[in-house]
């Protein structure tokens, strides 16, 4: 009798699997009204949330390190800038209205205070370019900056300063330190043939419901997953623990939990400098596609898998036991 055992999506580990450490940091609070975000919501309802930023250690890569003994260091995403004063006014404005907010100290410090030099991050990787996840790139003086395709035609073009937190400051990223993965729409006929889109890293490969992620070191530890709809370039981070465990870093994706159980449907507003509806997504209907695949994504790997977006309030009070220099 055949089995009816269901395969896993998930890739299998190799004989001598690789696996990384992560490292959870509270890159600065802010204060999110849920009407932003969600609908159904209390009018007046607020959550003092934190920007997560996440180290992701690596014991040694050949394909990303001269020296591939040396363990090697990845930031996803780096939180809020430490100080206000760092942003331009309409920024600062736009950081006001969402007190009670601490910045500070930033990343960088809290990564020297737990035992590690900024200067030894390898690779920051940005899951997309808003104020509250780029942080303070200036603080990685040795690191690699990369983004999603069109997350720097953003930063450098901005988007017509539709809402006051669609606002870029051009040269936010060191321009001789910084790339972008390549376009995983491109080249269809190509992946219709054979499955498969060329990347720098390798090839954009279709993972459970994802059709384009791609595998970062090469060795199945880390995948980089394309989950558009946020704001161009947006990625989300899979990372392999141990066996049988993973953990889904999924940034901006989505804001509240009850989006993935589907209790709330993503929020709208009327207002900004041109009116009409706005959503905290530029592409709306890209994010509930991208809600929707990371929503069968979670069931169908069952417990292997833990997805924590970037404000989970309750995720970090649950979890702030194990910030850099702990692990998760």
């Amino acid at each position: 009798m055949a089995s009816t055992t269901t395969p896993s999506i998930l890739p299998p580990a190799s004989p001598n699997q690789t696996y990384v450490t992560v490292s959870p940091m509270a890159g600065g609070f802010i204060t999110l009204s849920d009407k932003f975000f969600i609908h159904p919501a209390s009018p007046d309802a607020k959550r003092t949330v934190p920007s997560l930023t996440f180290l992701i250690t690596h014991p040694g890569s050949a394909l990303h390190n001269a020296n591939p003994s040396k363990p090697f260091n990845l930031m996803f995403d780096l939180g809020l800038r430490k100080s206000k004063s760092l942003y331009p006014p309409v920024l600062q404005r736009h950081i006001d209205g969402r007190a009670p907010h601490n910045l500070a100290p930033g990343v960088a410090a809290q990564l020297a205070a737990g035992g590690l030099d900024p200067g030894e991050v390898d690779v920051v990787m940005l899951s997309h370019v808003h104020y509250d996840h780029h942080g303070d790139p200036l603080e990685f003086p040795r690191a690699h900056f990369v983004v999603g395709h069109g997350a720097l035609d953003v930063l450098a073009n901005g988007l017509g300063e539709i809402a006051s937190h669609q606002h870029f400051v051009p040269g936010t990223l060191p321009a001789e330190r910084s790339s972008e993965f390549p376009d995983p729409a491109e080249a269809q006929s190509a992946e219709k043939q054979s499955g498969e889109r060329e990347g720098k890293e390798g090839k954009w490969k279709p993972l459970g419901p994802f059709p384009a992620t791609l595998d970062f070191f090469g060795d199945g530890s880390v995948f980089v997953v394309d989950t558009p709809g946020h704001l161009p370039g947006h990625i989300n981070l899979l990372c392999r623990l141990a066996e049988k465990r993973w953990i889904m870093l999924c940034a901006d994706a989505f804001h509240d939990r009850r989006l993935l159980t589907g209790e709330k449907a993503v929020g709208t507003w009327e207002g900004g400098p041109h009116g009409g509806t706005l959503c905290i997504h530029l592409d709306k209907e890209g994010a509930e596609e991208s809600i929707r695949r990371l929503r069968e994504f979670q069931r169908l790997a069952g417990g292997e898998v833990e997805l924590v977006a970037a404000h989970e309030e309750e995720w970090w009070e649950r979890n702030r036991g194990k910030a850099f220099p702990g692990k998760l």
